[in-house]
C-alpha cells in the first residue's frame, strides 16, 4: 500500500498547473548549502526551494518558454551554468518560511480502513541557523478517499523510503542533454587533441605539424587557421588482351591553407592542386551560425566547391574507401562557381539536411573560357544515430543544368585513373538542358559497413532525348580498428582515427554504368573490385585495390581487364 500511496501522490503532482522557470543553482540539501545559499543576494522574482533531497533557486514563473528564455542572457551573466525548466506555479504561490527554529514534523494521516501507517513529511528536523528559505509541504486528509483525486494542498511531497519528484528528474536530464550538444564541438576538439597527443609520443614530425595550425583564437577577433597537404604516390599494373602494362606517378599533391574569426562562424579556405586537369579545388568565404526560430543552425558558402549531388562525391577522396570512385561518379559535377546553403536539425539521436546550390562555370572552366552553363542543386539527407558506431544514413538529390546547345561527354576509366583506354564512353551532340537523380545509403554497425548509391541522367537534345545510368554498392570490415565514420552536420564519410596499432580494412565493391539508349549504343561495364587499406596512424594510409573490369557493347574490347593499384597517402 505504501508503494501504491506513493504512485498516487507523483500522479497528484503531476496533475498540478506547470510554468517556465530559470534555474540558477542546485545544491545537495545539507545544513552548509542551505546557509550558504540564504545568504546569496538574489533577484525579487527568486526563491530558495527545497525539493526532496535538493536546494534550488529558481526565478520567475512564466507560462510561456519564450518569454523565460528572454530573461535567461540577464540570469546567466552572473550564473552561467543557468537553464530553463519547468515546475509546479504553486512554489511561487507559497510564503516565504522563516527558519528559526526546527519545524515539527507535519503527520500525514491515512485513512484507517487502508491499514497504512501515518507518512511523515519533514520539512526540516535540524536546528537551522536564521535565513529566509521556501519550505514545501503536503497534506493528505484522512477525509479524502485512496484512489480518487489527492489534491495537495500546499506543495511537495516525500516520504523518506520512495516518493520521487519524477518531472523535476527528467527536466534535469533534457538540460544536461541539451548542455551536452552546445558543447559537441568542443568535446570533439579534445578528443582529437588528446588522440594527437597520444601519437606524439611515437612519432615525432606531430611536432612540426602541430605549428601548421593554430586551435586557439587568437587576438580581438578570435582567429585560427590550419594549414595542411595531400600528398599520394601510386603503382598500378594493368593486364588486358593483347597488351600489358605498368605506371607510377604522382595522383595527388595538394596543399592548402584554412582559417576562421569569431568562434569559428566566419570561416575561408584555399586549396590548390599540382596534379590533374583542374588546378583550382575549395577557394571559398562561408558563414554559419544557429537559427533559433528552427532551433536548427545554417551554413553558407560561397566559391568554387563542390555540388552537393551525391555521399561519395561531397565527401572528401582522402575519406573514402577505394583509390577511386566508383562508376557512376561519371555523373558527378565536381567543383563549380557555386552559393551553397545548407540547413540543418537535429531530432535528439538524428539529423536532417538540406543543401540548396546555384552554380556555374568552375574558375578552371573560366580559365579555360568554355561557354558558361549554370544550374542548380538540392541535396537531403537523413542520419539516424543507434549508438556509438551505429548509424544509419539515407539521402536523395536533384540537379539540374542548362547545356546552351553544347556537346555532353561522359566517359570511365575503370576506377583507375592509370587506365590508357577508355572503352565505356559517351558523347551526345547538341544538348539543351540536363537533369540528374541520385539516392544513397550507409549503414554502419561497429566494424562493418555498407554503402551504395543510384544514379541517373535525363538529357534533352537536339535529335532526341537519352537517359543513361549507374549503380554501385560496397561494404567493408575492419580487422583492427573502430569502424567507419560519417559526419552528421556535413552529411560525408568521415576521416577514419585508427588506434595505437593502426587500422586494418577489407572492402569488397561492385559497380556498373550504362551509357546505352535508343541510337547511343555507346556500351556498358561492370567492375568488381577489391580492396585493403592500413591506416598506419591519422596522416598515413596505404591502398591496395584489384579490380576486374568487364566493358560490352562498345565496339571496341568486349573482355576482361584486371588492375591490381597501391596508393600511399600522406594527408594532413
Amino acid at each position: 500500500m505504501k508503494f501504491l500511496l506513493a504512485l498516487l501522490l507523483g500522479y497528484a503532482l503531476h496533475a498540478q498547473s506547470s510554468c517556465y522557470t530559470v534555474q540558477l543553482v542546485s545544491r545537495f540539501a545539507s545544513e552548509t548549502n542551505r546557509e550558504t545559499l540564504s545568504k546569496e543576494s538574489y533577484d525579487v522574482s527568486c526563491k530558495l526551494m527545497e525539493i526532496g533531497k535538493t536546494l534550488t533557486v529558481r526565478c520567475g514563473c512564466y507560462e510561456k518558454v519564450k518569454d523565460a528564455k528572454e530573461v535567461l542572457p540577464k540570469y546567466q551573466k552572473e550564473h552561467s551554468s543557468a537553464y530553463v525548466t519547468t515546475t509546479y506555479k504553486s512554489r511561487f504561490d507559497q510564503a516565504q518560511v522563516k527558519m528559526d527554529a526546527p519545524i515539527a514534523p507535519i503527520i500525514v494521516d491515512a485513512p484507517k480502513e487502508a491499514h497504512i501507517a501515518p507518512v511523515v513529511a519533514v520539512a526540516s528536523v535540524k536546528k537551522i541557523e536564521p535565513a529566509i528559505v521556501a519550505t514545501e509541504v503536503v497534506s493528505v486528509f484522512a477525509n479524502e478517499t485512496i484512489g480518487e483525486n489527492i489534491l495537495p494542498q500546499k506543495e511537495l511531497v516525500v516520504t523518506p523510503q520512495n516518493v520521487v519528484d519524477v518531472k523535476e528528474t527528467q527536466n534535469k536530464t533534457e538540460a544536461k542533454k541539451e548542455k551536452k550538444k552546445k558543447s559537441k564541438k568542443k568535446k570533439k576538439e579534445k578528443a582529437q587533441l588528446k588522440y594527437v597527443k597520444k601519437q606524439n609520443e611515437t612519432y615525432d614530425y606531430h611536432r612540426y605539424l602541430k605549428k601548421l595550425e593554430s586551435k586557439k583564437g587568437i587576438g580581438l577577433f578570435d582567429y585560427r587557421y590550419k594549414f595542411g597537404a595531400q600528398l599520394s604516390y601510386d603503382l598500378a599494373y594493368v593486364d588486358q588482351a593483347n597488351l600489358s602494362y605498368g605506371a607510377h606517378d604522382w595522383r595527388r599533391i595538394r596543399f592548402y591553407h584554412k582559417g576562421s574569426f569569431f568562434d569559428e562562424k566566419l570561416f575561408y579556405e584555399f586549396e590548390y592542386s599540382y596534379t590533374g586537369a583542374n588546378k583550382y579545388k575549395d577557394v571559398l568565404l562561408g558563414y554559419q551560425g544557429s537559427l533559433e526560430f528552427l532551433e536548427g543552425d545554417y551554413r553558407f558558402k560561397f566559391g568554387n566547391i563542390k555540388v552537393p549531388f551525391s555521399l561519395e562525391g561531397y565527401s572528401s577522396s582522402k575519406n573514402i574507401t577505394f583509390m577511386e570512385r566508383a562508376l557512376n561518379d561519371a555523373y558527378g559535377d565536381s567543383r563549380k562557381v557555386s552559393i551553397e546553403l545548407l540547413l540543418g536539425k537535429d531530432f535528439d539521436e538524428s539529423r536532417v539536411n538540406w543543401f540548396g546550390s546555384f552554380y556555374t562555370n568552375s574558375i578552371d572552366e573560366r580559365i579555360k573560357n568554355s561557354v558558361n552553363q549554370p544550374g542548380y542543386a538540392s541535396r537531403i539527407t537523413y542520419a539516424y544515430k543507434v549508438r556509438k558506431n551505429h548509424l544509419l544514413a539515407l539521402g536523395t538529390a536533384f540537379a539540374k543544368q542548362n547545356m546552351q546547345g553544347e556537346n555532353v561527354k561522359f566517359n570511365q576509366t575503370s576506377e583507375s585513373n592509370w587506365m590508357n583506354e577508355k572503352y565505356v564512353k559517351a558523347k551526345v551532340k547538341n544538348v539543351a538542358s540536363e537533369r540528374k537523380k541520385n539516392f544513397e545509403a550507409l549503414y554502419v554497425y561497429d566494424k562493418y559497413s555498407l554503402q551504395g548509391e543510384y544514379s541517373s541522367v535525363a538529357l534533352n537534345a537536339l535529335k532526341n532525348n537519352y537517359d543513361f545510368d549507374g549503380v554501385y554498392l560496397q561494404g567493408s570490415y575492419f580487422l583492427l580498428g573502430t569502424g567507419r565514420k560519417y559526419n552528421f552536420d556535413d552529411s560525408t564519410l568521415g576521416k577514419i582515427k585508427p588506434t595505437r596499432e593502426g587500422a586494418l580494412e577489407l572492402a569488397f565493391r561492385y559497380s556498373h554504368i550504362n551509357f546505352n539508349d535508343k541510337d547511343e549504343q555507346n556500351g556498358e561495364q561492370t567492375d568488381y573490385g577489391f580492396g585493403l587499406n592500413w591506416y598506419l596512424n591519422n596522416e598515413i594510409r596505404f591502398f591496395l585495390n584489384y579490380t576486374v573490369a568487364r566493358p560490352t557493347g562498345n565496339g571496341e574490347y568486349d573482355g576482361q581487364l584486371q588492375i591490381i593499384q597501391s596508393r600511399v597517402l600522406f594527408a594532413f
